[in-house]
């Protein structure tokens, strides 16, 4: 405050300058404040509504092949571990999940569309937000039920952590049933909602039969007709060198571990030469991005640890939970 002059009765009179300095301050002052004011009011609006989950960068793949339906006793031809405990591998399935922050499981030989199959054991068995589905297969001579105390029908499965907004599945053989002798060897292929790779698995038919060039031919022209990106897991019951091979996966991505002999995934037992065989039969591929860029993949490997390595042979207890190993990798999407 300015002090009253006592002798003239008057206010001193104030400089032009310093009013308009004054003046300017005071409107700063409110402007700032208004200014703040509208800030503390548009913040809590700026906050309404659910947040936009940051693009998925990596997804985690797990494939197994594990012989849930391949019937057989101990020291026979198609014997499994697990078979008649759909239950023991479930559990299995789950702890791998766990162990490497799944986000695809891909699954062959497995039973489902049943209470108690393993399908049904394992959608109870995975925590909320997965998403299982299946496409049913046959044997060659027709039949899909699951054989033994199994229930449900075989055929191959896939569970991811997330939607599944559409799907496709289809039989890889001929359409001719003189050909494929009434055989369904399915290729089950899904979309998942904010994943830009479709996620696709199959079962090949055996290295020994002749269809199995023309099934890969097959494939390879119906996995993606819109030309979405994709990864393909499976039993292909042969290397990914293998020549039947070639019209598949020319062009497809496979993590370099799993292209070398010695990284075995399958393991059987010659009762005849009483001797081990061991193979690389199961695989995971990414096809190129949409725009021709090569696909990425890291962290491979096989878990040899759930692998049955024993001689099969009665009173010989098994090592492992199914005669596949598990095979997993990382795969980056939505670049």
């Amino acid at each position: 405050m300015f002090e009253r002059n006592s002798s003239s009765g008057r206010f001193p009179r104030i400089p032009t300058a310093v009013v308009v300095t004054a003046l300017c301050a005071v409107v700063a002052a409110l402007i700032g404040a208004a200014g703040y004011a509208m800030t503390r009011e548009k913040a809590p609006s700026a906050q309404q509504g659910p947040a936009v989950p940051a693009p998925m960068k990596r997804i985690n793949v797990l494939d197994w092949n594990i012989c849930g339906e391949a019937g057989g006793q101990r020291g026979q031809r198609g014997f499994c571990p697990n078979r008649n405990r759909p239950d023991l591998t479930v559990a299995e399935i789950k702890a791998m999940v766990s162990e490497r922050h799944a986000d695809v499981v891909t699954l062959q030989e497995v039973c489902g569309g049943a209470p108690g199959s393993h399908l049904a054991l394992l959608e109870a068995a995975l925590e909320p937000g997965w998403t299982v589905l299946r496409a049913r297969g046959t044997r060659p001579d027709g039949a899909s039920e699951c054989r033994g105390s199994l229930t449900g029908e075989l055929g191959v499965a896939v569970a991811v952590r997330g939607k599944i907004v559409s799907s496709t599945e289809g039989n890889t053989l001929t359409d001719d049933p003189a050909e494929n002798y009434g055989q369904v060897s399915p290729l089950l292929c899904v979309d998942v909602e904010g994943w830009s790779h479709r996620i696709c698995t199959i079962h090949l038919l055996p290295s020994s039969d002749k269809r199995g060039a023309d099934q890969a031919a097959r494939i390879a022209e119906r996995i993606s007709p819109d030309g979405k990106p994709y990864v393909l897991t499976g039993d292909f019951n042969r290397s990914s060198k293998s020549p039947e091979l070639v019209p598949l996966t020319s062009t497809l991505t496979e993590c370099k571990l799993l292209t070398q002999e010695e990284q075995t995934t399958h393991h059987s037992w010659d009762a005849k030469a009483g001797k081990h065989v061991y193979r690389t039969l199961d695989h995971i591929f990414v096809s190129r991005e949409q725009n021709g860029t090569k696909a990425s993949l890291s962290g491979c490997g096989i878990d040899r640890s759930r692998m049955d390595t024993t001689p099969n042979e009665e009173d010989m207890p098994p090592n492992g939970k199914s005669d596949h190993a598990p095979v997993y990798a990382t795969v980056r999407i939505n670049r």
